[in-house]
């Protein structure tokens, strides 16, 4: 009890700290500048820390928007984490409000919450936005017909989904019609086991299924990385990353069989 007063005295004073003083129309101005000088990194980099230190969450977001629209990867939204659950409850309102026409926007949106989240888990609010984007990312992966943005869905699910989402990422790792995305499958899982999922708990839900997995997979590079996330949940060491990479199949395969008997042997 003492350590969560204690954890919630410390999450009080952060909140009464002032930020800095940086006005949607100072940022604007520092923007334009940025632009006109073609956004040199080390000005950029400043300016991605006064955003995510300002309170002006909207005009942060609305960047954010322009930089994945125009492509031209600013990553402006490294620093909005830094507004805290201001942010989260803004990005939570922003998604259950989006049509599906823009089906593109609200992927990238939910992203970005999730990868907030991995870098907020320490704070009380943690658990319950976890919750809600993950079966707010389940109904999106199952009507999302472009792998690219599934491919980002299925990542912001390892990060935040609980042991309720483990099946929804074995299905995706079996039945998926794009390779990559069942490789990320895989991936999200190991990755549960970083966030909100015991690892022992997942290693006995995933075995049979990494090794179904890993027999069924067609796709080399594919198989390679479920492989990887196979080895790393089990703390084994089958392949090396260079030997994905270059789709060494020689390599593969004598990794595949390594697995194969691991997984099948209790």
């Amino acid at each position: 009890m003492a350590d969560l007063f204690n954890k919630n005295a410390r999450e009080a004073v952060e909140a009464m700290v002032q930020k800095p003083e940086f006005s949607k129309e100072a940022l604007g101005e520092e923007y334009r500048k940025l632009e006109a000088e073609g956004f040199p990194d080390g000005d950029r980099i400043r300016f991605i820390s006064a955003l995510g230190n300002s309170g002006e969450i909207a005009y942060h977001y609305q960047l954010i928007c322009k930089d994945w629209e125009e492509e031209t990867q600013l990553f402006l939204e490294n620093s909005f984490d830094c507004h805290g659950e201001e942010g989260l409850k803004f990005l939570w309102e922003k998604l259950r409000k989006m049509e599906e026409q823009e089906k593109r926007k609200r992927a990238f949106t939910a992203y970005l919450m999730a990868v907030c989240l991995s870098k907020l888990k320490h704070r009380t609010f943690y658990t319950s936005y976890c919750d809600c984007l993950a079966v707010f990312l389940t109904e999106l992966l199952e009507k999302e017909g472009e792998a690219f943005l599934r491919s980002k869905l299925i990542i912001a699910l390892g990060w935040v989904g609980s042991s309720k989402e483990i099946e929804v990422l074995i299905k995706q790792m079996h039945s998926d019609e794009d390779a990559l995305c069942r490789a990320w499958s895989a991936t999200s899982l190991m990755q549960m086991s970083f966030h909100r999922v015991n690892k022992a708990v997942l290693q006995e839900k995933i075995r049979a299924e990494f090794a179904r997995a890993i027999l069924e997979e067609k796709d080399a590079y594919a198989c390679g990385l479920i492989l990887e996330s196979a080895q790393t949940i089990f703390g084994k060491k089958w392949i090396t990353s260079s030997a994905i990479e270059n789709i060494e199949l020689e390599k593969i395969e004598k990794a595949k069989k390594s697995a194969l008997r691991f997984l099948y042997t209790k």
